[in-house]
């Protein structure tokens, strides 16, 4: 049995070690591959298995071995709570087996494991921060005790762990969101944002209408000024729909949907009497309704409508897949905004530079103070009915070329003739 001083030496010794293998430039994958090879160094084990939780399915995954389980790899999964493995993550405590280990009542058997068949097993979770993340497994082919320093080393190997997967998923996490930035400004100067956001709100239409197999499926905006509802998109077997008017919020569905915030089921819209074109419902063949509120920083910008002809009841799952997109919706629209706002402002800036470096070449070459150069490109755009921008854009061109071309500068008329 090892001394607290060489348990503590050899704690040191396993941390330089880590160190060495957290500094490389190895990806998550092949970190853990290290770990677990170090763990059966440290241990004198047959095998060892790294399972991480993933979060989005609240399942453990199997994410590295020292065999070749590339088949297993990301495909082994256990709930919470399952198999001594999911037991251990559930509890957040170690599981020593010294023999029989198969035996356990805990125990769940993966056929494609030849680690399942050894004698003992040591199951200690991998914690960060407090939270569980995942679970090293330490197997040895025959009956094996686990004294309580082996048993402090791998938990010891399983806290630092914890500290590399938590940083590794922190950089990912960072280099996801670069590649997102990137990917928006290039959207941005690829199309403008309206056509981003109609094309977006259209796809998005259409794919719930085929989902759902529905007969009309709408997008309404919310304009507040108006307190109008437009349809900005929509994918429909009746063409009428898509030539209504704006629809007052005022006493309407929608109204309803956007005052309460979550959905609303309307089995036959020909029986409600807040339905404001029931004539159209008619002619189109239209009869059960589902409106869902889209939501963006806590405020309603509008809705998703989805219409059936014949009468039905929208299950649980149908709603909360509305839902899930009227999510996605909200997302698109209050990006297309941002962009389309980041642009205005880029422009306007733009402009401001273009017409201030206007008005320094007026100021120099006849004498004019600021506020008269200014007035006098506002009145010269007034009189020709284009832009300052434009203008300012056309005077900067003409001092280029007068500089270019080493001419002298022109008579006040002549430059006014440029204007």
């Amino acid at each position: 049995m090892l001394t607290t001083a060489e348990t503590s030496n050899t704690q040191v010794a396993l941390l330089h070690r880590i160190s060495s293998i957290v500094s490389s430039d190895q990806d998550i994958e092949e970190i853990l591959q290290e770990m677990v090879q170090l763990t059966m160094n440290v241990t004198h084990s047959d095998a060892c298995l790294v399972y991480l939780i993933d979060f989005a399915t609240n399942e453990i995954v199997l994410r590295a071995s020292q065999l070749q389980h590339d088949a297993e790899i990301g495909k082994v999964r256990l709930k919470m709570g399952e198999g001594i493995t999911g037991w251990v993550a559930s509890h957040k405590s170690v599981v020593a087996l010294a023999r029989n280990a198969s035996s356990d009542s805990r125990f769940k058997p993966f056929s494609s494991l030849q680690e399942d068949t050894y004698q003992a097993f040591l199951s200690v979770p991998i914690v960060e921060g407090g939270d569980i993340i995942g679970v090293i497994n330490v197997h040895h082919i025959n009956a094996h005790d686990h004294g309580s320093d082996e048993v402090a080393l791998v938990t010891f190997i399983g806290e630092q762990m914890g500290g590399v997967i938590a940083r590794a998923r922190l950089e990912e996490r960072s280099q996801s969101a670069v590649r997102r930035m990137e990917t928006l400004a290039a959207v941005a100067q690829a199309i403008s944002a309206e056509s981003y956001l109609e094309r977006i709100l259209q796809a998005i239409s259409e794919m719930l209408a085929e989902t759902l197999e529905s007969a009309v499926c709408s997008i309404l905006l919310v304009d507040d000024e108006k307190k109008e509802l437009t349809v900005s998109a929509a994918r429909c077997s009746a063409p009428d729909y898509m030539h209504r008017m704006p629809i007052r919020m005022e006493g309407s569905l929608i109204e309803y949907v956007i005052r309460q915030e979550h959905p609303i089921i309307i089995p036959n819209i020909h029986n409600e009497k807040q339905y404001r074109y029931p004539e159209l419902a008619r002619k189109s063949g239209l009869t059960s309704l589902l409106a869902a509120p889209l939501m963006s920083q806590g405020k309603v910008i509008g809705s998703i409508n989805i219409y059936t002809r014949d009468e039905r009841a929208f299950n649980d799952d149908e709603i909360g897949f509305v839902k899930v997109v009227a999510g996605q919706a909200a997302i698109a629209i209050q990006n297309a905004r941002l962009m389309s706002e980041t642009l205005d402002m880029k422009r306007t800036l733009e402009a401001r530079k273009l017409i201030e470096r206007a008005k320094g070449i007026l100021q120099y070459k006849h004498s004019l103070t600021e506020e008269e150069a200014y007035l006098r490109l506002r009145n010269e755009s007034r009189r020709v009915r284009r832009s300052m921008r434009d203008l300012a854009e056309a005077v900067i061109l003409a001092d280029d070329l007068n500089r270019k071309d080493g001419t002298p500068k022109l008579p006040v008329r002549e430059e006014q003739d440029i204007m």
